[in-house]
C-alpha cells in the first residue's frame, strides 16, 4: 500500500502525540546537557517516524499493527540502556512499555472484533486507557520535575533520587498527584477531550453498522424470498395431496365419485406483483443529485482492489440511506458516480428534498472518513455534488428480455456539469438556478449566490449557489 500523508498526520495524531511529547520532555530533563538532549531525541523521533509510517501504509493488519507498535519502545530501552545505567524498573520504562501494550492490544482487538459491541467495548476501553495513560504520565512528569529539583539543591543524593523514580514509588506519588487539587482543572481536560473522541470512535462504528446494514440488506431479502417461496411451495403440495385423499360429497341423484385435483395453471408475474405496470415513456419534472468521489482514481491505487471496492459499497449504502430517507431513488451507479432522482412518484418539494438529502450525506460523510481513521484507512474522503431541476424522459430501456426503467435527459447532463465543477471551486455541493428557485426560503437561506458558469443549451451565464460556510 502506498504511503498517505494524511493517513501519517492521522495516525501520529490519534495514536502517538502524547508519546512524543513524553519523550522529548524526559530526555530533556534526563541528558544533562542540551547537545545531548538534541542527538538523543532526534534518535528516539526518528523511531516514532518509522513505527508511525509503517502503522500508517500496514496498520490495518492486525499483526502488524501489534507488532509495529513496539517499535520506538524498543529503542527507546535500548537506547537508554546504552547512554546511561538506568534500570529497567525505572517508571519511565514501566509507564511507557505498560501504554505501549495496552493501546497496541485493544487497537489490534478493535480490528480482529467483527461484532460492533466487541468494537465500541474495545473502543471504550482505548479511548478510557488513553485518558488514564496521559494521566500517568503527567504525574510521572510532576514527579521528576521536583525529584530533580530536589536533587539539585542537595537535599536527596542520587542514590534517593533513583528510589524515588522506580514504579515501586509510583503509586504513593499517583495518588499524592490525584488529591492535589491544583491538578483537577488538567485532569478535566483530558477527560473531557478524551470523551469527546470516544464519542467520534462511537460515532464512526454506528455508522459502518448501519451501512453493513444497508449493504446486506438485498441478500437478506433475496433469503426472505427463497424461504417464502418454498415455504408457499410445500403448502399448495400438502393442499394438493390433501384434495386427492379427502372425498367430495356426492349430490342427490348422482353416484359418488373421489374428486381429482384441478389442473394447475401457471401464474404469471403480472398476477403476484402489487406493483403498477410501468409506462414505457413519459416525462418527469424532477430535481437530479449526481456525486463522485474526489480523486477516487489516485484513492483506488492507494487502498488496493479490495479495500477500494469495501470503499465504493459503503458509498453506494451511503447515498442509499441518505436518498431513500428523503424520497429520492438511485437510478445510475458508475464507478463512484452515483445519479439520485427526486420527484418520480411525488414532484411536489423535490428541490428541497434534493438538497437535505444532499446535506444529510456530508453530514453522514464525516462519520465515514471517522470509520476510515479507526481502520487505519485513507481519511480524506470528499466528494462533488451537483443538484439540478428540470425534466427527464423515463423509458423502458435494455437489450429484449433485460429491459428496465431508465433515465436520461439534458437534467441529468447539466447535474453531471455541476458536479464535475464543484472541483474547478474548491467547493461540496453547487446548485443551479433552475433548482435554486424552487427552494423553499429556509433551504435557500442556507446556500449563497457564488459564481456564474455556462451550462448546457443555455447561451448566456447561469449564476450556481455553494453552501454557506
Amino acid at each position: 500500500m502506498q504511503f498517505s500523508r494524511k493517513r501519517f498526520a492521522d495516525e501520529l495524531y490519534y495514536y502517538s502525540n502524547q508519546f512524543v511529547l513524553f519523550f522529548v520532555i524526559i530526555i530533556s530533563l534526563t541528558s544533562g546537557s542540551w547537545k545531548n538532549a538534541l542527538v538523543t531525541s532526534l534518535i528516539v523521533l526518528s523511531f516514532m517516524l518509522i513505527q508511525t509510517s509503517l502503522l500508517a501504509m500496514r496498520g490495518h493488519v492486525p499483526v502488524l499493527r501489534l507488532l509495529y507498535s513496539f517499535i520506538t519502545p524498543a529503542g527507546y530501552s535500548i537506547l537508554r540502556a546504552t547512554l546511561s545505567d538506568t534500570a529497567f524498573t525505572e517508571a519511565a520504562n514501566i509507564l511507557l512499555w505498560g501504554s505501549s501494550v495496552y493501546i497496541a492490544v485493544f487497537q489490534t482487538l478493535s480490528l480482529v472484533f467483527r461484532r460492533p459491541f466487541l468494537r465500541r467495548l474495545s473502543e471504550a476501553a482505548l479511548s478510557i486507557g488513553s485518558a488514564l495513560i496521559f494521566i500517568l504520565f503527567y504525574a510521572y512528569l510532576d514527579q521528576r520535575i521536583s525529584v530533580q529539583a530536589s536533587f539539585v539543591k542537595g537535599d536527596i543524593d542520587a542514590v534517593a533520587m533513583a528510589q524515588a523514580l522506580k514504579i515501586q514509588a509510583f503509586p504513593s506519588v499517583f495518588d499524592r498527584f490525584i488529591r492535589a487539587p491544583q491538578h483537577l482543572f488538567a485532569l478535566f481536560g483530558v477527560i473531557s477531550f478524551d470523551f469527546m473522541l470516544l464519542v467520534a470512535r462511537m460515532r464512526a462504528i454506528t455508522l459502518e453498522q448501519r451501512i453493513t446494514h444497508i449493504i446486506e440488506l438485498p441478500r437478506e431479502a433475496e433469503r426472505i424470498i427463497a424461504v417464502s417461496k418454498q415455504e408457499a411451495l410445500a403448502e399448495r403440495q400438502e393442499q394438493s395431496v390433501a384434495a386427492t385423499t379427502e372425498p367430495v360429497p356426492a349430490r342427490e341423484g348422482t353416484p359418488h365419485t373421489s374428486s381429482a385435483p384441478a389442473p394447475s395453471v401457471p401464474s404469471t408475474s403480472a398476477e403476484t406483483s402489487d406493483a403498477p405496470p410501468l409506462r414505457s415513456l413519459s416525462s418527469l419534472f424532477v430535481t437530479v443529485v449526481s456525486s463522485d468521489i474526489i480523486g477516487f482514481t489516485d484513492l483506488s491505487e492507494q487502498l488496493g482492489r479490495s479495500e477500494a471496492a469495501t470503499l465504493l459499497n459503503r458509498y453506494y449504502a451511503l447515498w442509499t440511506q441518505c436518498a431513500g430517507s428523503f424520497g429520492g431513488r438511485i437510478v445510475s451507479i458508475y464507478a463512484d458516480t452515483v445519479v439520485s432522482l427526486f420527484g418520480i412518484v411525488d414532484a411536489d418539494h423535490s428541490a428541497d428534498r434534493a438538497l437535505n438529502a444532499a446535506y444529510a450525506f456530508l453530514e453522514e460523510l464525516e462519520g465515514l472518513n471517522e470509520d476510515m481513521v479507526v481502520r487505519s484507512l485513507p481519511s480524506d474522503i470528499t466528494v462533488s455534488i451537483g443538484v439540478h431541476s428540470g425534466f427527464v424522459t423515463a423509458a423502458l430501456l435494455g437489450p429484449p428480455g433485460q429491459q428496465s426503467m431508465s433515465f436520461y435527459g439534458d437534467t441529468i447532463a447539466i447535474a453531471a456539469r455541476l458536479d464535475s465543477l464543484c472541483r474547478e471551486f474548491h467547493q461540496s455541493i453547487l446548485v443551479s438556478h433552475a433548482a435554486y428557485r424552487r427552494l423553499a426560503l429556509e433551504s435557500q437561506v442556507t446556500l449563497e449566490r457564488f459564481s456564474e458558469a455556462l451550462l448546457r443549451k443555455s447561451t448566456r451565464p447561469m449564476p450556481l449557489y455553494a453552501k454557506k460556510p
